[in-house]
C-alpha cells in the first residue's frame, strides 16, 4: 500500500501570495507530481488545507484533487473553515470523514482544532481534542482489529524548538490512548510545515513538510526554508512501513 501524506497547503481565495511564496503554484507542482506515481491508494491531508477559510480555495483544492483519480481524505487545521465546511456541501470529490478502510487499514481522522474564545470566528494555532472527542477515541482504541492509521493536524510529540508552543496542548492523554492499542501503527500531523519521524512506544509519529512553505525548528520563528516544501510517500509492506519525503520538483 503506498499513501501520500500532505499538509498545509494554504491556499487562498484569489491565488495570493504569503510570505512571497505562491501557494497555489506549490499545490499545482505537487498534484503534477502525484498523477506520475504509481499505485498510489489514497491521499491523506492534515489539515490547513485553506490559509484564509473561503470559499473559493476549498473549491479549487477539490477539483485538483479529483483530478488524480485517487481517494483523498481531508483532516481540518486551524486556519481551516470547519463550519463552513460541515454545513455546506462544498466537496464533490475530497472526504471529511472520521474513519475509512483502505486495504486492511483502518484510517481514523480526528478534529484538533481549538476555537479562540477570545476572537469569534477564529481558531487557536496550539490543538487539543475536546473530551466528548477523547471518550469517543478511547472506546474506539478498544474495539479496534486491524492496523489503524490515525490522521490529525496538531502533533502529539515535541519536536524541540519554538514549534513545540503550539503543538497539541493535550497530548500526553491522547498518547496515553492510542498507545494502549497494538493496532494503532502510525499518527500522522502537520501544522509545524516541518517533516519529522519518530517512534515511540511502538508507534510511528510523522509530520509532513509544508507544502506550501516550510518551516524549521532549527532557524528562527517563522522563518522560511525555502526549498523544503513537499509531502511524505509511506509505504506499507506487511508489518514493514517507510516515510520518505517527497521535495517539491
Amino acid at each position: 500500500m503506498r499513501i501520500i501524506h500532505m499538509s498545509d497547503l494554504h491556499l487562498t481565495q484569489d491565488g495570493s501570495t504569503i510570505w512571497g511564496e505562491d501557494t497555489r503554484e506549490k499545490f499545482i507542482i505537487a498534484i503534477d507530481m502525484i498523477k506520475k506515481m504509481q499505485d498510489i491508494d489514497a491521499i491523506l491531508v492534515s489539515g490547513d488545507i485553506s490559509n484564509d477559510g473561503s470559499f473559493s480555495s476549498y473549491i479549487f483544492a477539490d477539483r485538483l484533487f479529483s483530478s488524480t483519480n485517487i481517494p483523498t481524505y481531508w483532516s481540518l487545521g486551524n486556519h481551516d473553515n470547519l463550519d463552513l465546511l460541515k454545513n455546506n456541501n462544498l466537496l464533490s470529490y475530497c472526504k471529511l470523514v472520521c474513519e475509512a478502510t483502505i486495504y486492511g487499514w483502518q484510517i481514523i481522522i480526528l478534529n484538533s482544532i481549538a476555537h479562540d474564545e477570545e476572537q469569534l470566528g477564529k481558531n487557536r494555532s496550539r490543538g487539543v481534542i475536546d473530551i466528548d472527542t477523547m471518550i469517543k477515541i478511547k472506546n474506539k482504541i478498544y474495539t479496534l482489529k486491524k492496523p489503524t492509521i490515525v490522521v490529525l493536524h496538531h502533533p502529539a510529540l515535541e519536536i524541540g524548538g519554538w514549534q513545540d508552543l503550539k503543538i497539541l496542548k493535550n497530548r500526553d492523554k491522547f498518547r496515553e490512548i492510542i498507545e494502549s492499542s497494538e493496532y494503532v501503527r502510525i499518527v500522522l500531523a502537520g501544522h509545524i510545515h516541518e517533516f519529522t519521524d519518530r517512534t515511540l512506544n511502538g508507534i510511528r509519529y510523522s509530520t509532513a513538510p509544508g507544502l506550501g512553505f516550510a518551516f524549521s525548528s532549527k532557524l528562527s520563528n517563522y522563518e522560511i526554508q525555502h526549498g523544503a516544501e513537499g509531502f511524505n510517500l509511506i509505504t506499507i509492506n506487511k508489518n514493514k512501513i517507510l516515510i520518505n519525503k517527497i521535495a517539491l520538483k
